[in-house]
Formats: structure tokens, sequence, C-alpha cells
């Protein structure tokens, strides 16, 4: 039929002989005269083009057609008359797996010959586009549109429909890193804004941390994540320039001054509000072992709490997980050796020096196997320790499950996070490194519940503190004096006969609960000690609450499916289509949340027999937003000319969803009305 032949010639456009652009040189050939010419059946091809479409033109070419038809799908061009059908054979087009890339090219080429740019540079109403898609620099106008409302100081309630709205649009998917990252600076915004940075004691600062102000540096990561894979720095320069300063000079300062105030007026390293990191064993472990149960304990070097309590948050979206997220108050120093050490069953710990390595009751710590040992001495040969890697490469089915079956406490030490941030090389992709490690752990958690493992503990060593943008050397805090240094960090030194220093907090070992005759110094804020090969962007080892909150999230894989998802509605349904358009308005029941997942669904028109009237629109219903009316959707849908067949009767107005894991539709809700189309003679079938 002509929609199958108009799809078969509109692929890639050819090049021209002579010129670069469409408006330039002479076209080469046209693919209708290839197809059809030698059967002679050119001409009644563009006879029946014309019936279905509307097209009229005394020499047709399948570029004339195509620029006829970009022009009609351009709201900013009335300079051409289509029958409607040319919208349901665009959106059937877009969305078609085999011809999607021609229409791609295609649109691009358009924009291009037909000036759209240019037409957009001088729009004054935005509304006329709005929910428009045929061409990529639309979705560019949007965008460029909400990045400079969003720099003029425009509200979340201002910004985040049109957001919303753009996630349906066909060119969505090539803006979304450009979107999200916009999505995490309103939110940053709104946070800070709501955020009462006042300490009056050590406890109520961890308190609040845990509860509320975590989510800033969350949106603080997340923006930073989403603008590099975007990678439009043009674009989104101002907005991060923006966010880098208010993170850092309306956030991380402030709250770090007003934290270190709290630090430097304690005698020791201790709070009530949370349990301390060395309790980890006694307080999270045991009691697994007390009811006769095996646990599985994975430590993720660096996981901070804001990013546990975020990878908590997709994990419990995910069918049969439930994540809990607690607290503990971190060892100082921060560092990795001592954290490790903090987390493994013993009674003393002490700093080896000069190496800094660890020792749990005169045992080393430095290494898997030294930890392995540790683990098994404590548990009579029950519980063992490997990395990742390693228990990944096992065998599902035998080596891990054996693995699971023979220990009752297996720890498993997992390094992504650290290992990208804390080197200088690498250290701007810390963002990026949160979120290579949310997969592995999400793959890693997912072995463990298919070898058997029905209970885990995620935590971590320790957290960070970490800005995007460089911290030049001015910014650097010189070193205490001291009798001598044994070890240094950018974030601690240890050493002995040191002398207090305003702009920095001495802690004795004793006083961090550690055995030594050496003590600590600590800069306060934000400050970070020289030092030679290091990265100043990613630091950890000091105070600050991004660096000693450690998190603890108790995992369980459950066996019965426990995810819901929102309900969709149709609202102000019509007795009946009269109309070669369909305005409709759909309404999600509740916001998305844990366990309540969003869905996706394609809107359409049918006949009882199953075959399409309408253009299929597909739409997302995500929204988290509280308020009812924000979580309305408008869509008109475009009858095709096979409606015609079915005047008179009754037609089927569709939402279908997509089976998980396939590839397969079922009809999610329908709604049955009366087609009748008083000028129904005007439709020639298609």
């Amino acid at each position: 039929d002509q929609a199958s032949t108009l799809s078969r010639c509109l692929q890639p456009p050819l090049p021209l002989e002579g010129g670069e652009g469409w408006g330039e040189g002479v076209i080469s050939s046209d693919p209708v005269e290839e197809c059809l010419g030698p059967a002679r059946l050119v001409e009644p091809f563009w006879q029946m083009v014309g019936h279905a479409f509307a097209y009229r033109s005394e020499h047709p070419t399948l570029r004339d057609f195509a620029a006829t038809l970009f022009r009609w799908a351009n709201p900013l061009d009335a300079g051409v008359t289509l029958d409607p059908h040319a919208q349901v054979f665009l959106k059937r087009w877009q969305d078609s797996a085999t011809h999607g890339p021609s229409f791609r090219a295609w649109a691009g080429l358009m924009e291009a010959e037909l000036h759209v740019t240019a037409q957009l540079e001088t729009l004054d109403d935005p509304k006329r586009i709005e929910a428009a898609d045929t061409f990529p620099a639309f979705e560019k106008f949007f965008i460029h549109r909400l990045c400079r409302a969003f720099e003029a100081g425009a509200t979340s309630p201002d910004l985040l429909p049109t957001l919303q709205q753009r996630r349906n649009s066909f060119w969505y998917p090539h803006h979304a890193g450009g979107y999200r990252a916009l999505e995490q600076a309103i939110a940053l915004r709104d946070g800070i804004n709501a955020a009462d940075l006042t300490l009056d004691s050590l406890d109520a600062g961890l308190a609040r941390y845990v509860t509320a102000w975590h989510r800033i540096d969350t949106a603080y990561r997340r923006f930073c994540h989403h603008l590099r894979r975007y990678n439009q720095v043009a674009l989104m320069e101002r907005i991060a320039e923006w966010v880098e300063k208010t993170y850092v000079n309306s956030f991380l300062l402030p709250l770090a001054d007003r934290w270190s105030d709290q630090v430097r007026g304690l005698t020791r390293w201790g709070c009530q509000q949370l349990p301390p990191q060395t309790a980890f064993f006694a307080r999270f472990v045991q009691p697994y072992l007390d009811k006769g149960q095996k646990v599985v304990v994975v430590v993720s070097d660096a996981l901070r709490f804001e990013a546990a309590a975020d990878f908590a948050a997709r994990l419990r979206a995910e069918n049969r997980w439930t994540a809990e997220v607690h607290a503990m108050l971190g060892v100082l120093p921060s560092y990795t050796q001592l954290g490790m050490a903090a987390l493994l069953p013993g009674q003393e710990r002490r700093i080896q020096l000069p190496e800094g390595t660890v020792a749990v009751d005169g045992k080393s710590t430095a290494g898997t196997a030294a930890r392995q040992q540790i683990l098994a001495t404590a548990l009579n040969g029950r519980a063992t320790a490997l990395q990742t890697e390693a228990f990944m490469d096992l065998n599902t089915k035998t080596g891990a499950r054996a693995l699971l079956r023979d220990h009752e406490v297996v720890y498993l030490f997992h390094n992504r996070i650290d290992k990208v941030g804390d080197a200088l090389a690498t250290e701007a992709k810390t963002a990026d490194a949160v979120e290579e490690a949310f997969e592995e752990l999400l793959n890693l958690l997912r072995k463990i519940a298919n070898a058997n493992g029905n209970h885990m503990l995620l935590t971590a060593d320790h957290g960070f503190l970490f800005q995007q943008s460089a911290v030049a050397e001015e910014d650097d805090q010189l070193l205490p004096e001291a009798g001598e240094w044994l070890f240094r960090n950018r974030r601690f030194a240890l050493g002995r006969g040191i002398v207090p220093h305003p702009a920095a907090k001495i802690f004795s070992a004793p006083e961090l609960g550690l055995p030594g005759d050496w003590s600590a110094a600590f800069p306060l804020a934000l400050g970070r000690f020289p030092l030679q090969g290091s990265g100043k962007r990613y630091v950890h080892g000091g105070p600050s609450l991004q660096e000693v909150v450690v998190p603890v999230i108790r995992i369980h894989k459950a066996r019965t499916d426990d995810i819901g998802r929102v309900e969709v509605e149709f609202l102000r349904l019509p007795a009946r289509i009269t109309t070669g358009q369909l305005a409709l308005a759909l309404y999600q029941d509740r916001p998305v949340a844990d366990k309540v997942l969003g869905r996706t669904l394609r809107l359409g028109v049918y006949a009882a027999d199953g075959t399409a009237l309408s253009e299929a629109r597909t739409l997302t219903f995500d929204s988290a937003d509280a308020e009812p009316r924000n979580r309305e959707q408008n869509v008109t849908l475009t009858l095709a000319r096979a409606a015609d067949r079915y005047n008179h009767q009754e037609v089927e107005i569709r939402l279908e969803e997509t089976l998980a894991g396939t590839r397969q539709t079922a009809v999610y809700k329908s709604h049955r009305v009366k087609l009748h189309k008083p000028f129904a003679s005007d439709f020639d079938d298609f």
C-alpha cells in the first residue's frame, strides 16, 4: 500500500550532485521513480498519495512530498495544507523500528532546509509548539528555554510541568541527560532554600543530616553525573556554575563551618545519636547469627550515606527487594584501613605507624586474606571474605551456593567509588563512579539472592567530600607545627607534639578510641592539607558529615511480589467522536514512591477487529508530585483515514502496556465510544 511504499522510499535522504544541501545542486534521482517506474506505476502512486494526504503538485517527487509533509507538521508554518491523516503517518513513521532512522535523517534535513531554527528564534508564544516533536530543534528550543528560565529564577511549578510533558517527546532521549541535570538543579535549589543549617549540638546535626540534608548532596552528585553525560557545555555552563557556587558556598561550606564548631568542642570522638562504626558486627551481624540465619555483608569502599540512601530507594523499586537504611558514626580518621577494620569483629584496633595499616587484636587487616583470617578465627571457620570480582566469577548454582552454604557470614569487598575518586587522574569522574557502583552492586545482590542468600547487609568503610570544580592551591590549609609527622593525608595527619591551631582539631589517640602515644590533626570545615600528587576534589579522612556518617542497609529478597504501580484513569471522555481529532485527559492516581512505580502506556483508537484508527501516543506516568492536578496529562489524537470505514460503529479508546521483558502488549484499560463523523465522505480509503 501507499504507506508501506512511502516508508520504503523515505530512507535517509540521497546526496545531491553539485552541492551539500537540499537547496544546492541537482537531485540525482527520485526513489519513487526507481521503485515504481519500471512498472509504470508512478502516476497512479502519486494519485493515491494525493487522495490520502491531499498532496498536490504538478511535478511530484519524494523530496517535494517530504518538504510538504514536514512543512505541514511545523506549527510555525501555515503555508501548506495536508489532510490530518498526515499526522498519523508521521507518528507511525517515528515509532517504526524499521523506518525510524530514516525519519531522524529526514527531520534533520528538513529542519535545516526549512529554516526551523530561525523560526524558533522569533517565536513569541511557546504554547504554539508545546506538544510538537517533529524536528530535533523543537527539543533544543525547549531545553534551552527551560535552562534560561531557571537562570532567571523560575520556580519549580513554572518548570516541572514542561519537563514532565517533554518526557513524551520523540526527541527526549537525545536530551535526557540535560533534562535530568536540570531536574537535579531544581531539586538542589529547593533543598537549599528549605534547609535550616543551624546546629544546636553534634547529635542534632547528625539527625538532620540523616533525615534531610543528605538529599542536597544527592541532588548535587546526580547533577554532576547527568551534566557529564549530556556534555552540552555551552547550554548548561551558567547553570553548572550556579550549581557549583551554590552547593559549595550556600550548603557545603556553611554546614561544614557549623559542624566544625561542634567538633571543635569535643573532648572525645563519639555521639549519642548514632551507634559507633566499631559496633557494626555486634549490632548488625550478630543478630542474624543469634537467630541461626546466614548473612552476606557487602562492604562498598566510600559508599557514603547519601549514595547508599539513593541506592536503597532504587533497590526498593525492584520487585521483591526490601532495603532499610541505618546510619553509624564512622571512625576517625575516616580512611579505608581504619574503616575496614571497624567493620570486623574484635576489641582493639590499632593504627600501625608509619605504614598507616590497622591491626585488630594484634592481627593485620591489610588485604582480603588478612580480613578473611580474622573472620574465620572469630566464627570458628564459619566466616570468610573475598573480593566481589572473585564472587562474580563463581558459578551461581555451584560455587556461589556452596560458598553461602558452608559459611554463616560472608564478607564481600567492593571497590568502585574509591578506586576512581581517590586518584588525581580520575577524581573528576566520582559522580559517574557512584552510578557505576550502583549497577555493580545491583548485579552483585541479584547473584547473592540467586545463590540462596536471603539476608544481606550493605555498608561502607567511610564517606567522602566531593566538589566537581577544582580546589585552588591557595585553599590548602597548612599543617600545624609538630614535633614529628608520622602519617599524612589530605584530611588528617598523625604525629607527635602537634601544636594546637585554630583551623585544626587535635585529638589524641585515646580520644579517638585508639591506643597509641600519637595525636591526629584534622583541618576544620573544608580544609585540605597539602599533599603532593593527590587529588583535592574527592577527599576523605576528616570529620565532616559527608565523611563520617556511614550507611548500613539491611537488605532482603522476598519470595512474593511486592511491587505496585500507579493507576491511570481516563478523564472527560467524550460520549462520541465527531471530529478528526480526539482530545483526552488522563490522570495518574498517586505519586510514584517506594514500591509504587510509574507506567508507560500507548494510547490509541482501535476498531473492534483490532484495526488502528488513529496515531498511537506513548505516555509516561511517573510523576512524584503530591499535587493531583500536576499528575494530569492532556493529549490529542488524530484519526487515520481507516476510521472512515468504521463510521457509525463503536470503537475503542485503548491504553496498552508492554509486558515486562517482552515485546508483547496487553490492553491496560479501554473505553468504547460511538464514531460518528458527519464529514466521513471526505475521507478516502488508505
